[in-house]
């Protein structure tokens, strides 16, 4: 068989413009037993098949155009390509499903197989004996969700690499061609922009900028580049000759400083003009005055390190505190980057079957992974499973018994 080949396709259905009168909807048993209707249990009934002179009930034609048409609509369905859905009353009435059918699921693309015969159980209840037509199978779906595809794509979570991640990796220059003049690589890292404004707002990235034909220059080097809250722009420069250079200007080094550290006191030689160390006798503090005495900074006492260091250790033990009276007892919630906190909690079930599970704590959206960290301990070795459609307050598992588990759970704060 060809495509091309006459596939006696019904474009419309038998007996489709046949008078009322000539066409009989089949029933499934004979209404009036012996009275020669047709039905699909008896197709044309024993007394069809008997001569008239004796008794009989010759065949009806709109009985015959009844059956036509409801198998050429049937064969209708199939040519056009539907799969229909699981349907308990058929199931049941043709001994069930064999393994191998397929129906489609409530979601538009969603289809089931049976993998066993005689099969009346629901497709996607518990213990049902269906899965997936697309197990095993890299769906859309999940590519789209696990792996960035091309230019423009965004992905979520964290990325790791064992190797280097390059950014303007043969992409060249921008900027100016002109000798002199600054350039730099079109493409580098960036990051931030919390907001994902077209407006790089609240981000920064890095790329490699050079003075053309001037490799000493304070411009080339490693360039950082960063976006304040109104998009406004700021350069930090790592140049090759050591330099670093900040929005404020050039970062003196103590090398660089080292011709000026001198004497504070203005009657050794060699002090710098107009600096001196004194005390103030309404305080008792002593105080640092440079500039000619326009500049006057006090310098604080131990008692003043010491107490600042005290308040600081109450303080944090004070956080510590509040925090720990928030904990709830028995599990821990521990913050982690990017706004994502773990859960770590055990649970106990008791009996076999599908269980809810409650977080100790709701996440603010789907978390994106839920583990079995460590042990059952009803010593039966009886498994557990995660199962799927968890939600920002809790999930389901599957086990054969009572038991007790530890899961971590990771998701949005």
């Amino acid at each position: 068989m060809k495509q091309s080949d006459d596939l006696g396709l019904f474009n419309a259905l038998i007996a489709a413009s046949a008078a009322s009168g000539n066409l009989a909807t089949v029933p499934d048993t004979q209404p009036t037993a012996g009275d020669g209707s047709a039905s699909i249990a008896l197709g044309f009934p024993p007394e069809t098949f008997i001569d008239r002179a004796a008794g009989g009930s010759p065949p009806r034609g709109a009985d015959m155009n009844g059956f036509l048409n409801r198998l050429s609509r049937a064969i209708q369905v199939l040519q056009a390509g539907y799969v229909g859905p699981f349907n308990a009353t058929f199931a049941q009435s043709i001994g069930g499903y064999p393994a191998g059918a397929i129906v489609s699921g409530s979601t538009p693309g969603l289809f089931w197989v049976s993998t066993a015969d005689s099969n009346v159980t629901t497709p996607g209840a518990s213990g049902a004996t269906w899965r997936s037509l697309f197990d095993g199978y890299l769906t859309a779906a999940i590519a789209k969700s696990t792996y960035v595809q091309k230019s423009g794509d965004k992905s979520t979570g964290s990325q790791y690499s064992a190797g280097w991640f390059w950014g303007g990796y043969g992409a060249g220059w921008g900027g100016s061609t002109t000798s002199g003049q600054l350039r730099w690589t079109v493409c580098g890292v960036s990051f931030g922009n919390p907001g994902g404004d077209a407006s790089p707002k609240y981000s920064g990235n890095l790329c490699v900028t050079d003075v053309l034909n001037d490799g000493s220059n304070n411009e080339s080097g490693i360039n950082m580049r960063g976006y304040d809250s109104a998009g406004t722009l700021y350069n930090w420069f790592y140049a090759w000759n050591g330099n670093i250079t900040t929005p404020k200007g050039l970062v003196a080094f103590q090398s660089d400083l080292s011709g000026y550290v001198a004497n504070t006191n203005t009657g050794i030689s060699g002090a710098i003009s107009g600096t001196s160390l004194c005390i103030n006798p309404s305080d008792g503090r002593a105080y640092f005055a440079y500039s000619g005495n326009t500049q006057i900074a006090a310098l604080a006492w131990y008692a003043d390190v010491t107490a600042e260091t005290t308040a600081r250790v109450n303080a944090d033990n004070n956080l510590q505190a509040q925090v720990s009276a928030k904990q709830p007892a028995g599990n821990y919630v521990t913050g982690l980057s990017a706004g994502k906190i773990m859960q770590d909690f055990v649970v106990a079930v008791e009996g076999s079957g599908v269980h809810d599970i409650t977080f100790p704590q709701a996440f603010s959206g789907t978390p994106t992974t839920i583990v079995i960290s460590h042990g059952l301990t009803n010593g039966s070795n009886d498994p557990v499973s995660v199962l799927s459609g968890w939600t920002a307050t809790g999930f389901q598992i599957q086990t054969n018994g009572s038991t007790s588990v530890n899961f971590l759970a990771v998701g949005p704060a």
